[in-house]
């Protein structure tokens, strides 16, 4: 082969790589893998209080670790705070979450949301006036079995001269009424509305080659005059 074919050669290699538009693209591996996309958040779980009277509706609940449990509040004024089965009526000692007395004259707007972190199982009560002497009490995970049940928290509620609170509201998010009624159903709509906005904006993305560096290393052609140039190049080179 004659030196200056392959000066000529080399000379197109440029042109051909600067090509760009509707040609066909061939992406390999990238040398930095992209991040993971992160995980969806969980569901949110609805439960009433007071609704019907003084009680929470569902008392009792099973919720996996990472869903949400979103009580909304209704007439004349409640509140909700973790207790522990040995002691009802009285906040839990380390931890928990307390909502803060919630008034209002008809289904409030504001809600209190608080996370599931464990399987453990979680004891709650409203303290206002003798609310949780009177059965205004709930459970999320209850035990499986033994004598640790809703009932006998609520016959030990019973039993509880006083109901105490802690000073301040802590543990969980006082936010707006989601009106979300399933415990299918994901996290408020505010940010639901973002996080499918983002969503749609990244697919819609995803459909144009991408032009960030360590994205993949990749070959453009346009159309066949491209690909009809580099095959009399190659042509010539094996001369």
């Amino acid at each position: 082969m004659h030196p200056l074919s392959s000066v000529a050669a080399l000379s197109f290699l440029p042109l051909i790589h600067a090509q760009s538009g509707n040609g066909m693209t061939i992406t390999t591996s990238s040398s930095s893998s992209s991040a993971p996309a992160p995980s969806g958040t969980g569901a949110v779980h609805h439960v009433d209080v007071g609704e019907d009277g003084l009680s929470f509706t569902p008392a009792s609940l099973n919720v996996p670790v990472g869903d949400k449990i979103e009580f909304h509040f209704y007439p004349p004024a409640h509140l909700v705070a973790q207790s522990t089965f040995a002691n009802p009526c009285s906040p839990i000692n380390q931890g928990g979450f307390y909502s803060g007395v919630v008034s209002t004259s008809g289904k409030s707007e504001m809600t209190f949301t608080v996370t599931v972190n464990n399987t453990d199982p979680i004891w709650y009560y409203c303290g206002v006036g003798r609310h949780c002497q009177a059965g205004m009490v709930g459970v999320i995970n209850p035990p499986s079995g033994g004598k640790e049940t809703l009932e006998a928290f609520k016959s030990a509620a019973s039993q509880v001269q006083d109901s105490s609170t802690p000073a301040n509201a802590f543990g969980g998010v006082l936010g707006t009424s989601t009106n979300q009624t399933t415990s299918s159903m994901t996290t408020d709509s505010i940010s639901n509305t973002a996080t499918s906005a983002s969503a749609t904006k990244t697919s819609a993305g995803a459909s144009s080659p991408s032009t960030t560096p360590n994205a993949g290393v990749s070959v453009q052609t346009v159309g066949g005059m491209s690909s009809l140039l580099l095959l009399g190049v190659l042509s010539w080179i094996m001369v």
